[in-house]
């Protein structure tokens, strides 16, 4: 091989490497995203998301008696499934909803029985999912797993 050829292939190589990097790292919006990402945010977005913990105002709160979970879809509908128990006796509560990104992808907006909150996407990342919602003097950040 000559070394024309050569240096052409090396170029190539490495102009094909920078515009992965740049094309990945503009799939980061958050502050917490992973630095480089193969899917798009709504790509991560779309899983099984079960909260893990919860916090009010910076201080744990205790969610170990019900189950939380987001089945979210690309078409952007969503399920939510919430499992627990009221005196002892188990219950489960299914509800279908819509979820959508708004302000430039750094919220997302989901709506369940018509009603639609805004939580800021604090992380985003292919297994974990933090949500930050400021209701009244109260912060709340919600901490999701992925499947």
């Amino acid at each position: 091989m000559g070394i024309m050829k050569t240096k052409l292939i090396y170029i190539s190589i490495l102009i094909i490497a920078f515009t992965t990097i740049t094309t990945q790292q503009s799939c980061k919006k958050g502050q917490n995203d992973p630095v480089i990402s193969l899917r798009t945010r709504k790509d991560r977005f779309t899983n099984t998301w079960t909260l893990t913990k919860m916090e009010k105002n910076g201080a744990n709160q205790d969610i170990s008696g019900s189950t939380y979970t987001y089945a979210v879809y690309n078409s952007g509908k969503l399920t939510q499934t919430i499992e627990g128990a009221v005196f002892g006796f188990p219950t489960r509560s299914v509800k279908d909803g819509s979820w959508e990104f708004v302000n430039d992808e750094e919220d997302v907006k989901i709506t369940i029985d018509g009603s639609g909150k805004t939580y800021n996407v604090q992380r985003l990342a292919a297994k974990e999912l933090w949500l930050k919602e400021l209701s009244g003097v109260n912060t709340y950040v919600y901490y999701f797993e992925g499947n």
